[in-house]
């Protein structure tokens, strides 16, 4: 029984106000760093984990930057410019707000902060990402498109339109897979686009709907999403059915994302309740499950296997055994 694996989480951080987003850095290279939205307020901090080093017990989280935003933020995506080990340090990510522009932050974290904004579309932005070279920032929205964004030019602006059947919820790159961009839709539809010739090269219909969420795990082959509380799971290989599929969340999903550690590993929440689920692909388990009072995002480390979620004013933090 599910219910029988509710456990608290490992440990917490409180904010004085609701957190509507987090998301830690993907990147090898700054992997501490995590991003937290509330409102009208991004802050930038490292979190420091037992496994790091000696010195450190349990979970450290420090205070780096608070940057002002205009608007509650649906969405957040790091560069991989971003290096504090650099002389100036770098930290550059985007935001997508609620008045349907993306703003993309840059700062040494001493005397240079700026922003520039990317403003074309016209509805809200519910995802975006960084390509893994970081020259393009992909976003889909309400609006039924998935744009493309020059980010490194002088002038920075869109430079590609695909229309979708429907509102985008996802969009994925994948380091292994250089050109190729995955877009999930609230239809159902997920496809995979090739960015040079602006073709899709593949489709996977989840046939439930609404589609919350997808993800491209660890493995290239390996696709997961939430259709209608569904969690499905797809091999790219074999691309006319999904590969497993089971009734995850009762009364709808809201967010999947697979462990960067293990290919196997995915977090997922949905309702009733704002469950928190990790879910073995291998031995198809519930392995953990956590509750949620508020969602405000959620976001895997790097490396480590920890999951943390935002919720309500707190920041929470769940170690997983990948055993």
């Amino acid at each position: 029984m599910d219910e029988a694996l509710v456990t608290p989480c490992a440990f917490k951080e409180k904010f004085a106000k609701q957190i509507y987003r987090v998301e830690f850095s993907p990147y090898e290279w700054s992997q501490h760093l995590i991003c937290i939205a509330l409102d009208q307020e991004i802050i930038v901090g490292t979190v420091k984990f037992q496994e790091d080093d000696d010195v450190t017990e349990d979970v450290v989280y420090t205070l780096l930057r608070t940057f002002h935003h205009e608007t509650r933020v649906h969405a957040i995506a790091w560069s991989p410019e971003t290096s504090l080990t650099l002389v100036p340090k770098v930290v550059s990510f985007c935001v997508a707000g609620a008045d349907f522009k993306i703003r993309r932050y840059n700062s040494n974290l001493s005397d240079e902060n700026t922003y520039e904004i990317l403003d074309g579309h016209k509805d809200y932005v519910n995802a975006i990402s960084y390509e893994p070279e970081g020259d393009l920032l992909a976003s889909v929205s309400d609006d039924h498109t998935c744009k493309l964004w020059a980010v490194k030019e002088d002038e920075q602006k869109c430079i590609s339109t695909f229309c979708l059947n429907s509102p985008g919820v996802s969009v994925c790159w994948h380091n292994e897979e250089s050109g190729k961009l995955l877009v999930a839709e609230k239809n159902g539809l997920i496809r995979m686009f090739n960015v040079r010739s602006q073709q899709a090269i593949m489709s996977l219909d989840a046939g439930t709907v609404p589609l919350s969420s997808a993800d491209w795990g660890p493995n290239p082959l390996k696709v997961v999403c939430l259709g209608a509380g569904e969690l499905l799971l797809w091999d790219v290989s074999r691309p006319s059915r999904p590969v497993e599929s089971r009734n995850l969340h009762v009364e709808g999903g809201i967010m999947v994302k697979f462990s960067f550690a293990s290919e196997n590993i995915v977090a997922s929440i949905g309702r009733p309740d704002n469950l928190l689920k990790i879910t073995n692909l291998s031995t198809k388990q519930v392995i953990l499950c956590g509750k949620i009072k508020l969602f405000g995002g959620m976001s895997w480390h790097q490396r480590l296997p920890y999951v943390c979620v935002g919720n309500d004013r707190e920041l929470q933090f769940w170690k997983i055994n990948n055993k």
